[in-house]
């Protein structure tokens, strides 16, 4: 079944003109200087070549015509403007309500070209997400089209024709002017701006409902995540009033209890990491522990990132032995990881530390005693 949304008339100058970036870099004698983290992300482009969009899957070379890798796509594609100009797959159904009118929403999204199988632009291969206003101009029409048709958790493809795109101008050196683009994208989260001040002013009967409570706490997570960098403690307050709602909610089906359970594994690492980073090691194994417990019987699992923070929190409460075993479950989902290979060397020269001292105190109770 298609699915039509209206044009936003806010974007229009954009679709008509195209859109030119500016990318601010430092330069000697006229040449950018390339930077680790650039070089890295070059890297990691590598790992998400897609073949369809070079005909990958069409190989008889006497068939080949000019445009078939997009016809092919856009063929299992339906429409999501009326004209046709942004088309839609879905790769992973999503679930619950689509982002709201100036909602803040952040996506991981590769972007290609046709017959170049390399993303032209990647969240993915920079590992971080990237958050923009719906419905605000901050990024491409076509794109911001395309996750106004999105639920929480899907990913899609999206083919968006140039006047939805980057139009007559093209994008520096990336994107061709006129160019037809796919994008691959998965919505991370949805934070309605409006959520927060709305929830606060219903009755107390009513904000124990998941349906009025949900959006709330996510705002409180969104808000907490903007603060870590700024006030650790700040971030905290947040992540524990969003974690101790969500606990007390009440649900009214399995859809709902998926969405709590998720919503709570982000709010508990959030707080694990948090406790981690302001050396609480007892805090911060508590929540490690509401993680373990969450994840019983469901489909959710522990990261790498919580074995890890766990297994210091545990090296600062002296429990050697369990540190060890937290890292090596690290270690087996994250083995090139340097934090975890790090941890290792630390635990081991503690462990070490700790022995000498052992030794020293026996030996010293041994004189003692003649």
């Amino acid at each position: 079944m298609s699915e039509i949304l209206n044009e936003p008339i806010k974007l229009k100058d954009l679709m008509e003109d195209g859109v030119e970036f500016t990318v601010k870099s430092e330069a000697v004698d006229g040449v950018e200087e390339e930077t680790d983290e650039d070089r890295e992300y070059k890297k990691n482009l590598l790992d998400f070549m897609n073949m369809q969009v070079v005909g990958g899957d069409y190989q008889d070379e006497d068939t080949y015509i000019e445009g078939q890798p997009f016809e092919n796509i856009a063929s299992k594609m339906f429409n999501i403007v009326e004209n046709g100009a942004i088309k839609k797959r879905i790769i992973r159904e999503g679930y619950g309500d689509k982002p709201p009118d100036l909602s803040s929403v952040r996506v991981h999204y590769n972007g290609y070209i046709e017959f170049n199988a390399e993303p032209f632009d990647s969240t993915y291969a920079r590992k971080k997400s990237h958050q923009f206003t719906v419905n605000s101009g901050e990024v491409i029409p076509g794109l911001d089209i395309a996750v106004q048709s999105m639920k929480l958790n899907e990913k899609s493809q999206f083919l968006i024709q140039p006047q939805y795109a980057y139009g007559k101008l093209g994008c520096l050196n990336r994107v061709p002017a006129n160019s037809e683009v796919l994008f691959e994208v998965e919505l991370l989260e949805i934070v309605d701006v409006g959520a927060a001040s709305a929830y606060e002013s219903l009755p107390p009967e009513d904000q124990r409902s998941f349906v009025n409570l949900y959006g709330y706490c996510l705002a409180l997570c969104a808000k907490g995540n903007d603060l870590y960098g700024k006030n650790v403690k700040a971030a905290v307050r947040e992540y524990n009033t969003a974690a101790g709602k969500l606990e007390m909610c009440q649900l009214s089906d399995y859809d709902d209890q998926i969405k709590q359970q998720e919503l709570l594994m982000r709010l508990y690492t959030n707080l694990l990491i948090c406790y981690t980073k302001v050396e609480e090691p007892k805090k911060g194994c508590i929540n490690f522990n509401k993680i373990r417990e969450l994840v019983n019987g469901t489909d959710l699992t522990i990261s790498a990132k919580c074995y890890y923070n766990n297994a210091k929190c545990l090296r600062m409460l002296g429990e050697f032995n369990l540190a060890k075993k937290r890292l090596d479950l690290a270690y087996k989902l994250e083995p090139k990881n340097p934090d975890i290979l790090n941890e290792m060397v630390n635990l081991e020269n503690e462990i070490k530390t700790y022995k000498k001292k052992q030794i020293e105190l026996g030996k010293a109770l041994l004189n003692s005693a003649k």
